[in-house]
């Protein structure tokens, strides 16, 4: 009776080590995903850095076009360029100016969530390495306890006649 506890332990023990080492496999699956979405996530915090410059450099066009237009237009009606006309100048600079600041202050917000992202793929990569590493040993271990187990219980089948007494059969 005991040679076949052992033996139905062993094949048990055999069906938890390949679950544990294709859990392995799968994990460091998931380990190579995460990376990829890590690098992902790196580049769109590059590319919205760049994405924030460029639209800085629209803004700053736009406010010189506005401004030079007004410019022009206060010297085209003959007034000088003081009083209201210095005020609409200052207006329309400031008005840039904050437009300029929001632009840049989401450009950084951006980037930054896209950083962030990348922070918690890489600690997702990282679980993943960790957990199939664990996995493997574990199945490993579990394969050795296995075949100690099998091999006990076969031994122990022949030594107690059983196994003789069935092969005469």
């Amino acid at each position: 009776m005991a040679s076949s506890d052992s033996f139905q332990t062993g094949l048990t023990d055999v069906g938890g080590a390949v679950t544990a080492l294709f859990g392995a496999a799968g994990s460091r699956a998931s380990a190579g995903s995460y990376d990829e979405a890590e690098r992902i996530a790196r580049e769109n915090a590059a590319l919205a850095r760049q994405a924030t410059r460029i639209k800085d450099i629209q803004i700053t066009r736009q406010i010189y076009q506005v401004t030079g237009q007004q410019q022009a237009e206060v010297a085209g009606a003959g007034f000088a360029s003081s009083g209201s006309a210095l005020d609409l100048l200052r207006s329309s600079a400031s008005q840039g100016a904050i437009t300029k600041a929001i632009n840049e202050e989401q450009g950084v917000i951006t980037a930054n969530a896209y950083e962030e992202q990348a922070a918690q793929f890489a600690g997702m990569a990282k679980a993943a390495r960790s957990s199939a590493e664990a996995q493997g040993i574990g199945g490993l271990l579990q394969a050795g306890g296995a075949g100690y187990a099998l091999y006990s219980g076969i031994s122990s089948l022949f030594s107690s006649g059983a196994g003789a007494a069935a092969l005469a059969a």
